[in-house]
């Protein structure tokens, strides 16, 4: 399958002992990943990444075993990197792994939470980070009834989902009693929210260990506006201000994601920012991933203390246009820096 087992532990039983993380997920992020172990590697970490569907498991007598292709595994920590198809199987997987006592970074909940749209809202609200109404459910009238209070244009998502995938933007009589008819003839949830007037970007933000460690601005296309990399949105480097880090910080503690990537909008209409949404799985850029491995080097060791006391080295609040910040692949997506 999409497992990763290139690591000299499972290559080279004579190897030094070294503190092992495992990555449940796929080669979704595979660029990050020839980053990022690499240079947990460095850092002394063993690392392999495992495909929910080439992890067995066996209980015996409340003894919990797990294998892949044939070999006992014993982590120290285990990374939830599922989404979309793999969340349901890797969220049960997470928690079998809890309960044999191995620590997780993005558990199962978590993960669930913050990749459904209502839930992820939830949290940033108790968190007093959500500053607009969001509207869910299958009922069109009181839809109806919610969309004439607001007035404007909204938009409306999949509750879960990413890359911008199922977006839409409704303005138009038309469009409101089109997507209305379609959500009553599939029977199918909404979840909206009004629209931001914006800049035409949006500003990701990085975070590790509910720290904001990078940030880039992503552009929508010419005669678009969804800005999503993956939707074809373009990207540059934000530096880091008090305020997005505060903001940032904030909403990444009230979804729970020790690794995550958070949404930020820059309101026109009002001058301030608001989040968007928390990520539980984001692509990430090099800067994020040094200090995503200086993180898991420490908490493989003691997860408990590490985030307790574990500081990003570096934070990048000052501009810095080098195309290094960013995946080789991506770099022909970058703003020019005129």
């Amino acid at each position: 399958m999409l497992s990763r087992l290139d690591d000299p532990f499972f290559t080279d039983p004579t190897g030094p002992d070294r503190p092992l993380v495992l990555f449940l997920g796929d080669d979704i992020d595979e660029e990050d990943h020839d980053i990022l172990f690499p240079a947990l590697r460095d850092r002394g970490v063993a690392v392999v990444r495992v495909h929910p569907a080439d992890l067995v498991i066996r209980l015996d007598r409340g003894r919990i075993m797990l294998t892949v292709h044939g070999r006992q595994l014993e982590p120290d920590l285990v990374v939830g990197w599922v989404l979309d198809d793999l969340l349901l199987p890797g969220m049960i997987q997470l928690d079998l792994f809890a309960r044999a006592g191995v620590p997780v970074i993005n558990d199962a909940l978590t993960l669930f939470r913050a990749q459904n749209k209502l839930l992820d809202s939830s949290m940033l609200a108790a968190a007093g980070a959500l500053f607009y109404p969001v509207i869910s459910g299958s009922d069109t009238a009181e839809f109806r009834a919610w969309l004439d209070d607001l007035d404007g244009p909204v938009v409306v998502k999949p509750l879960f989902g990413h890359g911008g995938r199922g977006i839409e933007r409704i303005a138009t009589p038309a469009e409101r009693a089109s997507f209305i008819d379609r959500i009553a003839h599939d029977g199918r949830s909404y979840y909206a929210m009004p629209w931001i007037e914006n800049p035409g970007r949006d500003i990701r933000v990085y975070t590790v260990n509910h720290r904001a460690v990078f940030a880039m601005y992503r552009y929508a296309p010419p005669g678009r506006w969804i800005t999503n990399v993956l939707a074809g949105g373009l990207m540059k480097m934000c530096p880091l201000t008090e305020d997005i880090i505060e903001l940032a910080e904030r909403a990444s503690r009230g979804a729970g994601t020790l690794i995550g990537g958070v949404d930020i909008a820059e309101n026109l209409d009002t001058g301030e920012l608001l989040v968007y949404e928390v990520n539980s799985c984001p692509t990430c850029e090099p800067p994020a991933l040094k200090m995503i491995a200086d993180f898991l080097a420490a908490a493989v060791r003691d997860l408990d203390h590490a985030r307790e006391t574990w500081r990003p080295a570096r934070v990048y609040t000052e501009f810095d246009g080098s195309p290094e910040l960013f995946h080789a692949s991506k770099r022909d997506r970058l703003m020019p820096l005129s």
